[in-house]
């Protein structure tokens, strides 16, 4: 008797999960969202895993969000015929990611670095190194079980649009409340959830509901606001600035040495964002100088008709999907008739 009560039980609780479970993902479904990625330490340990490709087979992206917003990855493997494995990490300098593969012997590839002046030159290296420390840290600790967790992990988020935690989780979930701080305490402000979805290959992509709504976009240009897109503070100079170069270099020939590529890529800015870059990080005092005291080449959005016009809705990235096939395509192009960069597959046209 107490076990037929029990087993009751044990369905009654089984169906009311489920019930949940339905519910909550038919209302994420109803407003129009669809599975995304966690575009977490995880899946950024499982593109780790994959940089070790021969010559002509992958290229390796490093930077903040704006690579992996700018870079359509089915483009450029379509014009290339090799992978672009995506390793850059939101809001964070590539720099610590970038000396990991400069220590690591085994890695002999090509990489693109993405400069965003406000992060790449940061002496504030907890805020903008953590989330690659993190990531990192997680790679080379990895246990077989965090892998297992990882494949089961992957096939849910492909099915399931609630469970993507970035947007969905309780705490993102609760930030939306943005309640009345106490003085002095800064709170995170609250991505729309309609911004953008993350694929399993790390490409993150402006929404359509997202870029068809103006109040969502004025709503992200107030949050980049708030994150410090438009103050003026003073960039790092003098000493400070001579070690992040010498430590950009440091890794650069580590890689060099070992038969690899380096490039510098400089992807387009508008509005509040480009008008604090241009102030606060001129071109002549840090992207030049970057390039020459690395002795590397850099490909920077102004410099090509094909890109220089390109105008970001929310300041800071490209549209999904015609201005970011039209920067890839014009990427590969560049790469291959000016940095003479051999890759598997020989396109003859672009797409512009």
């Amino acid at each position: 008797m107490e076990s037929s009560q029990s087993l009751k039980t044990f369905i009654f609780t089984v169906i009311i999960v489920v019930g949940f479970i339905l519910v909550w993902e038919f209302h994420f479904r109803g407003r129009g969202f669809v599975p995304s990625y966690n575009d977490d330490k995880v899946l950024w340990a499982t593109k780790r895993k994959e940089i070790y490709k021969g010559r002509g087979e992958a290229t390796i992206f490093l930077g903040a969000s704006r690579i992996k917003f700018d870079l359509d990855i089915p483009t450029w493997e379509r014009l290339t015929g090799e992978e672009a494995i995506q390793l850059a990490i939101v809001g964070t300098s590539p720099r610590p990611v970038l000396r990991h593969l400069a220590n690591d012997e085994n890695f002999k590839g090509k990489v693109v670095v993405d400069v965003v002046e406000d992060i790449f030159f940061s002496p504030r290296t907890f805020i903008s190194e953590k989330s690659a420390l993190e990531a990192i840290n997680y790679y080379e600790g990895e246990t077989p079980a965090q892998q297992a967790s990882a494949v089961l992990n992957m096939g849910l988020e492909s099915r399931f649009v609630f469970l993507e935690e970035g947007k969905f989780g309780i705490s993102n979930l609760l930030n939306d409340l943005q309640l009345q701080n106490r003085p002095g305490v800064f709170s995170f402000p609250s991505f729309p959830h309609e911004f953008a979805t993350a694929t399993s290959d790390r490409q993150t992509i402006m929404t359509p509901m997202f870029l068809t709504n103006p109040a969502l976009i004025k709503r992200q240009t107030e949050n980049w606001a708030k994150l410090g897109a438009t103050a003026k503070i003073p960039g790092v100079k003098g000493e400070a600035l001579d070690a992040i170069f010498k430590e950009v270099k440091e890794s650069i020939d580590k890689i060099r040495a070992r038969g690899g590529e380096v490039v510098f890529v400089r992807p387009p800015s508008s509005g509040g964002y480009l008008e604090m870059e241009t102030t606060v990080f001129p071109r002549s005092q840090y992207w030049d100088p970057l390039l020459k005291f690395t002795d590397t080449k850099g490909i920077h959005y102004t410099d090509y008709p094909a890109t220089a016009n390109f105008i970001c809705p929310e300041w800071s990235h490209l549209s999904y999907p015609d201005d970011v096939v039209s920067y890839t395509s014009e990427l590969v192009r560049i790469f291959r008739q000016e940095m003479h960069w051999d890759f598997a597959k020989n396109p003859t046209a672009y797409r512009f």
